[in-house]
């Protein structure tokens, strides 16, 4: 039987706790709850939270649905561009997308991540 899926980080299907990828400045550090993540791992979806400092994505690795829950992050582009996000916002972080995250103190998140051509 199907059923809803919540979001609860406290029994969520997996957790992994650590220091952020590819640390550029300060000592940012994660916690990833998964909430789903289907068989053959096309698409995961569940809650991320990242302390103070700035951390660098060379290219993502998925396409990802995100909701900021708590906090805000500044986003640089690789082009230099920047984007603020902040409680209330939900963007998409398309597959291959260069950013560094920028976290004052933390910021929390929902996301959804689907493997690019596993759709």
């Amino acid at each position: 039987m199907k059923t809803i899926i919540l979001f609860d980080q406290t029994a969520p299907a997996g957790h992994a706790r650590g220091p952020a990828p590819n640390p550029v400045a300060g000592d940012p550090h994660t916690n990833v709850w998964r909430c789903f993540t289907r068989p053959d791992g096309s698409l995961t979806a569940g809650l991320w939270d990242c302390s103070g400092g700035s951390f660098a994505i060379p290219s993502h690795p998925t396409d990802e649905m995100c909701s900021i829950l708590e906090g805000e992050a500044l986003i640089e582009h690789a082009d230099g561009t920047r984007i603020t996000v902040r409680a209330g916002d939900s963007f998409l972080i398309p597959h291959g997308t260069q950013t560094i995250w920028h976290v004052a103190k933390y910021v929390k998140k929902a996301f959804v991540c689907a493997a690019p051509g596993r759709q």
